[in-house]
């Protein structure tokens, strides 16, 4: 496999970190807002934090190319800043055990950056190198 353009690896950290950062806002703004749409979620609180955090702490590490230890610390920070931020609300209130899934959701994802990161994040160039025509990105997670 050849290097990639740089132009391509460029345009893949933009996408990964806008499936980062994207996110990353709208997980924050129903953390916080007094009471979130009840017509969107259809799932338990504890499959959503598990999921989200899951989900957020893989694109973390594939969008800045984190170690785990690193990855895992900004997702704990990130967890417990939400949960102080409740507390503000007089509608929300911290819960302990909405970190400790929100704990799980980040094992979980660091399992998965661990053990698929580099091939997502090759997948994932090769995808948009082919949409602009220049060939196969690779790259470390």
């Amino acid at each position: 496999m050849s290097n990639p353009p740089a132009s391509v690896e460029r345009a893949l950290d933009v996408c990964l970190s806008a499936a980062f950062w994207l996110p990353l806002v709208v997980c924050t703004y129903l953390a916080v807002t007094p009471s979130p749409p009840d017509a969107l979620f259809r799932v338990s609180d504890v499959v959503l934090h598990a999921l989200a955090f899951s989900y957020l702490t893989l694109a973390l590490g594939l969008a800045h190319r984190q170690r785990l230890p690193a990855v895992a610390a900004w997702m704990l920070g990130y967890g417990v800043l939400i949960e102080v931020l409740q507390s503000f609300t007089a509608e929300r209130s911290p819960e302990i055990k909405d970190l400790l899934v929100d704990t799980g959701g980040i094992v979980l994802g660091l399992g998965l950056l661990h053990s698929a990161g580099h091939t997502l994040r090759r997948w994932g160039g090769s995808i948009l190198a082919r949409l602009v025509g220049r060939g196969e990105v690779g790259g470390e997670p």
